[in-house]
């Protein structure tokens, strides 16, 4: 009797089993994911990674780097994922500004004031994120959810309303907050997380838009000790979760169905807000208790124009980055109204 090769006994071994030969290969896909291990995002990424392996039983594998360790820039994005090095990441859209500026403003700085007005919108603008990253042949995937967090000003000096915020300059952390704030007389720059504690020390600025949720991530509370809330989150921007288009056709119709369902299982566990108001709460409570002095929130006159000088922001970059962005723009306020 004749020995069977080892790739012929492989075949029968598989077909005996009732598993198809395509389906025993094993599919091994990188995961670019530029934030810290540290990070509440890439905890989801690996709880994702390994969600996917159990479902697929192994057969498709999904290999995490963390903190930038591939070299990749988020500006990149869209590039790399054309490209299918990596197959797989994840991107907030204001990092596509140069690639996909029709996107990169989904959202701006006093559009949302909150869980619930985000919550209405989600729909269309992830629509709009998925039409926008697919017809430059990114597949998308699903969608990681952003926290809800409030941003303050922290002042050497106390600035309750946003008349004495006129007579002050402000630190912002993106253009179109500096073109919103502009717009209502306050002098705004952009000034780097990481020089921000020198520049409020020195008073090359005087207050500073952040989060109590992060401020002693760099002793902010150490040199700005007044704050208080102007009544508007940071953009809470989903994540769009990409795949290379080529390598997700390519991938088996019931590896797909599997991710999907990892997928569903991710958004179900980021997109909770009902957490976000207490960690607020619980990071003011700390940084008054390191000197800081809470002072009443901006008044409703006051958020009503921090938002209508948002909109016009938003109608001016959408008309700036032209293409679609109009009609994108239109497609999430009609979904807000």
């Amino acid at each position: 009797m004749r020995l069977l090769s080892s790739a012929v006994l492989a075949v029968v071994l598989i077909a005996g089993s009732g598993v198809p030969p395509a389906a025993a290969d094993t599919i091994e896909w990188r995961f670019n994911n530029n934030y810290a291990p540290t990070r509440p995002e890439s905890a989801h990424i690996r709880n994702l990674a390994a969600d996917i392996e159990k479902r697929t039983d192994g057969r498709l594998k999904i290999s995490v780097s963390e903190g930038g360790a591939m070299g990749l820039k988020d500006a990149d994005a869209i590039r790399y994922m054309q490209a299918g090095t990596p197959e797989m990441a994840f991107i907030w859209p204001p990092f596509l500004g140069r690639d996909a500026p029709d996107i990169a403003n989904v959202y701006v700085f006093g559009l949302i004031s909150g869980a619930e007005e985000h919550l209405k919108a989600l729909p269309a603008v992830k629509s709009v994120l998925k039409e926008g990253l697919e017809k430059r042949g990114i597949a998308v995937v699903g969608y990681m959810g952003l926290s809800i967090i409030d941003a303050s000003i922290f002042c050497r000096e106390p600035v309750r309303s946003l008349d004495e915020l006129k007579g002050v300059k402000l630190r912002v952390g993106t253009r179109e907050q500096v073109e919103t704030f502009t717009k209502l007389g306050v002098a705004a720059q952009i000034v780097p997380q990481n020089e921000l504690y020198t520049a409020l020390q020195t008073g090359v600025i005087d207050c500073a838009l952040y989060p109590a949720r992060f401020a002693g991530s760099i002793s902010v509370q150490e040199v700005a000790q007044n704050a208080t809330y102007i009544g508007f989150p940071f953009p809470p921007a989903p994540y769009a979760m990409m795949v290379n288009k080529a390598k997700w056709e390519a991938l088996p119709d019931d590896l797909k169905g599997h991710v999907s369902d990892a997928m569903a299982a991710l958004e179900e566990a980021s997109f909770k807000f009902d957490k976000d108001a207490i960690a607020e709460q619980e990071a003011r409570k700390k940084v008054a208790g390191q000197g800081v002095t809470w002072h009443p929130d901006f008044s409703a006159d006051d958020q009503a124009a921090i938002r209508a000088a948002a909109l016009e922001t938003w109608d001016a970059l959408a008309a700036e980055a032209g293409g679609d962005a109009p009609a994108y723009r239109q497609r999430v306020l009609d979904a807000l109204q």
